[in-house]
């Protein structure tokens, strides 16, 4: 890791959701390396080419490095033709379409990753349904339609140079890193790896996840999945069974997953970018990067 451009990045709009903005106060930070999701009021993948060369433009106006689009591919698509599914929140900027139309979106992702020097696309492994209840995610006739689908996503990558990171999400068909590991491994292309999210893998609906995939703690599932993992988003919970929604949003070292072990424990063999996701208010995202930044800086 070089000491004059650590491996730590934030998500822009986690600090502003104006772009301009947000690149100021994370250079002013120290940061130099950032991730796009939410810009210009809509999600990176609906990005034209205009839009495109103004993002551009700022992020070198301010000398900083795009390591990863947070696109929502495969997220607001339904794995099946009966499945409604909707936003769990208005401020998480997501695409909505079939299969098809996700498709498209992820060409024109690649065509704005190419033109940003972004080596790394996020994609999601489809979100369970509101419409009915799923009492199991992850089945095995659930796995064997998304891995249809990521194989064409992943002739979508191998044509435009680019990787796509799955993402383990508690609102899809695999919160767990053990699940996309399943996933990406059936899939088999070199342009297809993991984005791990140790905290989304703790807070799992644990009565949805197949027993199958409940035995490992965090540290054990990094051992497991550590050849595959190519980004890395972190934020924290501190688990709270009074509250109706018993997980509660911390800043980054304050909550449950212990950070400073677990990252210390991924530094000889995770090579690539540490992005933070911190979900919490202005106070404890300044808080976040600053203690990540500290972190990295004496590693």
């Amino acid at each position: 890791m070089s000491e004059t451009n650590k491996n730590y990045a934030i998500i822009t709009d986690q600090v502003d959701q104006d772009l301009r903005i947000a690149c100021a106060k994370i250079k002013e930070e120290g940061y130099t390396n950032i991730e796009l999701h939410n810009v210009f009021g809509k999600s990176i993948e609906e990005c034209s080419e205009e839009e495109t060369n103004e993002i551009k433009a700022i992020v070198e106006e301010y000398g900083l490095n795009v390591v990863n689009l947070a696109t929502t591919v495969f997220f607001l698509c339904p794995l099946y033709d009966h499945y409604r599914v909707s936003l769990f929140n208005p401020m998480f900027h997501a695409f909505k379409g079939n299969v098809e139309e996700h498709l498209e979106k992820l060409r024109n992702a690649c065509r704005i990753a190419n033109a940003l020097d972004c080596e790394t696309i996020r994609i999601f492994p489809f979100r369970f349904p509101d419409n009915e209840e799923v009492t199991v995610v992850g089945t095995d006739k659930d796995m064997e339609r998304i891995i249809e689908n990521f194989k064409k996503a992943a002739v979508i990558a191998e044509e435009n140079d680019v990787t796509l990171v799955v993402e383990n999400c508690p609102y899809s068909h695999c919160p767990k890193g053990e699940m996309t590991y399943k996933l990406i491994k059936a899939v088999n292309s070199a342009h297809m790896k993991l984005l791990w999210d140790p905290a989304n893998s703790y807070r799992a609906e644990a009565h949805r996840v197949p027993e199958v995939y409940k035995s490992l703690d965090l540290f054990q599932e990094y051992e497991l999945i550590k050849g595959k993992v190519r980004h890395l988003h972190v934020k924290n919970y501190a688990y709270d069974e009074t509250l109706e929604k018993p997980f509660a949003h911390t800043a980054l070292f304050d909550g449950d997953i212990d950070y400073p072990s677990l990252l210390k424990t991924m530094a000889d063999t995770y090579p690539y970018y540490c992005s933070l996701e911190p979900e919490v208010d202005e106070e404890g995202t300044m808080k976040s990067m600053r203690e990540l930044k500290d972190f990295y800086n004496k590693l």
